[in-house]
C-alpha cells in the first residue's frame, strides 16, 4: 500500500493506493495531529509520501520513515495523471491551484513553470464570508450561496447601460460589490455569499486568462481544495471563461493532485 499526503494550509489530502484501488480522503489542517496519530497507529508499515507546506511537521512526528517531494513538482505529476485519465491531453496549457491562496503555472506535456501567485483563494472565500455573515463552515457557505442573487450586490455591465446595447457582454461584472448601495435593504445572506464566491472565482479566472494569453493558449485548468464540491464557483469559472472566449477545465479530484503526485515522483 502507498499513501500520498498533501498537507496544505486548509486541508490535508490523502490518496491511498492499494493494488489497483484508489481512495481519497481529506481532513481539516487543524486536525493535523489527529492525522499523524492515525498514520502512526494504522499505516506505520506502509509507504508514506509527503508534500505541501506542513509536510515537514508531519514527517518529524511520524514514528516511521517517510519521503517528502517538492510541492509544485508533485502537483504537476499528479495533475498530469488525472488529465490523462480524463482524456484531456493538452500540448500547452496553464493551470491554477486554488487552495488557501492561488498558485499560477504554465505547463506542457512534460514540464511546468510556476509564474506567480495570489493571496485570493479559499482563505479569502472563508474569511470574507465569515466577516459578512458570521458563517464559517465551508459546506454551509456553498449550499446557502446556491440560493443567492449576485445582481443585488455586484454591478454588472447591463446595470450601467440600463438595458441598452452594451459594447461588451452585459453579464460581465463591472464592479464586485459595486451594487450594494443601490440595494442597501434588499440583500440576503445568500446574496452576500454568492457575491463573495463570485469575487474569488472571477479574480482567479481573470488571472488565468491573462496567463493563458501570455502563454499563447486558450486552455485553462483549475484544481485545488476551494473547488471541492463547489458548483457555485465552478459554474462562474465556466461562464466567465466562455464570455472571454477561453476554455476552462475543472479536473475531477484535482485537489488531490499533490497527494497523488507525491507518490508518482518517488
Amino acid at each position: 500500500m502507498k499513501i500520498g499526503i498533501d498537507a496544505g494550509g486548509t486541508l490535508i489530502k490523502l490518496v491511498i493506493l492499494d493494488d489497483e484501488n484508489r481512495t481519497f480522503k481529506k481532513y481539516p489542517s487543524t486536525d493535523i495531529d489527529q492525522v499523524i496519530e492515525i498514520l502512526n497507529n494504522d499505516y506505520s508499515e506502509e509507504e508514506v509520501y509527503l508534500t505541501g507546506g506542513k509536510s515537514e511537521y508531519i514527517q518529524e512526528k511520524l514514528n516511521f520513515e517517510s519521503k517528502i517531494s517538492i510541492e509544485f513538482d508533485a502537483t504537476f505529476r499528479g495533475l498530469t495523471q488525472l488529465l490523462n485519465e480524463s482524456n484531456l491531453n493538452f500540448e500547452r496549457y496553464v493551470y491554477l491551484n486554488v487552495g488557501t491562496g492561488t498558485s499560477f503555472h504554465q505547463a506542457t506535456t512534460t514540464d511546468q513553470k510556476r509564474v506567480g501567485g495570489s493571496g485570493v483563494g479559499g482563505g479569502t472565500l472563508l474569511g470574507l464570508s465569515h466577516l459578512l455573515t458570521g458563517i464559517e463552515d465551508y459546506h454551509t457557505i456553498i449550499e446557502r450561496a446556491k440560493k443567492g442573487d449576485r445582481n443585488k450586490v455586484d454591478l454588472k455591465v447591463h446595470h450601467i447601460y440600463n438595458g441598452k446595447p452594451t459594447p461588451i457582454p452585459g453579464d460581465l461584472t463591472a464592479s464586485n460589490f459595486g451594487n450594494v448601495l443601490n440595494h442597501k435593504s434588499d440583500q440576503s445572506i445568500e446574496d452576500q455569499l454568492i457575491a463573495v464566491i463570485g469575487l474569488v472565482a472571477e479574480t482567479v479566472t481573470a488571472m488565468a486568462l491573462n496567463l493563458a494569453d501570455a502563454f499563447d493558449t486558450k486552455k485553462m485548468v483549475f484544481i485545488g481544495s476551494t473547488l471541492l464540491d463547489n458548483t457555485v464557483m465552478t459554474d462562474i469559472i465556466y461562464n466567465y471563461s466562455q464570455l472571454k472566449g477561453a476554455e476552462a477545465y475543472v479536473v475531477p479530484n484535482g485537489e488531490f493532485s499533490g497527494a497523488l503526485g507525491a507518490i508518482e515522483t518517488n
